[in-house]
Order: structure tokens, then sequence, then C-alpha cells
């Protein structure tokens, strides 16, 4: 179902019967904003462009196709052309992407993890332009992918200077054995129904 025209999801949680393992896809707009003042609803929704709160109405059926995401590219791994046949031929735009791909240590403290990254994503919502949080779970190497969509680089930018964030982020030298970013530009031109993804 298409979300309505409200800002933050909850999470989203999509059981994965194989191996019992579970997704976390959040988008940011739009159901209400967890309690926090309509004043800053309206800031949130005044910072988007028009073509970001079209996409945020489609951004919830963004998916994984494959079982193997922590392998494949991001440009192949998820159902983008599905997402922008949705979005239509009118619109066009151009977002950031970053990917967080990692291979966690066996003795990871898993809820510190969780907390961290969940704290690091609330105040990356507050700080604007977050428009997608997808989180895949780990597979039997304990390797995991996640995934943000942002309104532009500089939002994303802004989000790595805020403190939760930088805690999280202290963290990944004690909990993984190794880690990596991508980072992607997502094009959508008008006329089109396709995204075009580009390795930055």
């Amino acid at each position: 179902m298409l979300a309505s025209s409200n800002p933050i999801n909850s999470y989203e949680t999509l059981p994965k019967v194989k191996n019992e393992r579970s997704i976390r896809s959040s988008t940011v707009g739009p159901e209400g904003w967890l309690g926090e003042s309509p004043k800053d609803l309206e800031a949130f929704i005044q910072n988007l462009r028009p073509v970001d709160q079209a996409f945020l109405k489609v951004l919830p059926q963004l998916h994984e196709i494959t079982d193997d995401y922590t392998h494949v590219p991001v440009p192949e791994a998820f159902n983008w052309n599905e997402v922008a046949a949705l979005l239509g031929p009118d619109w066009e735009g151009d977002w950031f992407i970053v990917a967080f791909r990692s291979v966690r240590k066996a003795s990871a403290n898993s809820q510190l993890l969780y907390e961290a990254d969940a704290k690091a994503q609330r105040e990356a919502a507050h700080s604007g332009g977050l428009l997608k949080y997808w989180y895949g779970d780990l597979n039997q190497h304990r390797e995991c992918l996640a995934m943000c969509v942002w309104r532009d680089w500089e939002d994303a930018r802004k989000a790595t200077k805020k403190p939760l964030h930088r805690i999280a982020a202290q963290l990944a030298s004690e909990m993984y054995e190794s880690y990596g970013l991508e980072r992607y530009s997502l094009t959508k031109k008008a006329g089109e129904l396709v995204f075009h993804l580009q390795q930055l």
C-alpha cells in the first residue's frame, strides 16, 4: 500500500521465511512525526521539493529482489525501476544513496549495535533530507547491507556530523571485521519510467 501524505514511518518489518531472516525498511514520511510538534512536521515538508514528496509516496514499495543482496551491486539488488514506474513519467529528479556493507565480528554486541543504529537513524531523520532507510539482516557469514536514500549529498554530509551518528561510527572498528561505504547518484528523467544509478 502506498504511503499517505503525512512524515515518519515506524519500522516496517518484513519477515523472511528462509533462515528466519528479517528486513527493516523505514520510509521517512509519512505516518506522523512520532510525537514531535506540528511545527517540526511542517518544516520537514516545506524543505522537500515536490518531486521528493512524490518519491516518498512510492518509496515504501522499494525492496530487495535477491537474497544475495550483501554481494550484489545496489543497482541490481532492488526493484528500482518498479518504483520509478510507480512515480510516473512526469517527474524528474536526482537523489543521493549511501550503502554500508559490513562483516560483523562473532563477538560483536548486536544489541548495542542495534540501539546505536536506531538512535542514529532517528537523528538523521530529524536532521532533514533522509527519505529511506533499508537494513538487511545478517547472512550466515555475518555479512550485512544497509542503505540510506537522501534528498542530496549535503543532507547526508550534515548527518555524519551529528553526535549520535559519530557514536555509531565509533563502534565500527570494535564490532566489524570489515566494512565499507558505497555512494551512488540516483536520477530519473521526465518521460522515463526507469532510474539511473551511478556509483560515485
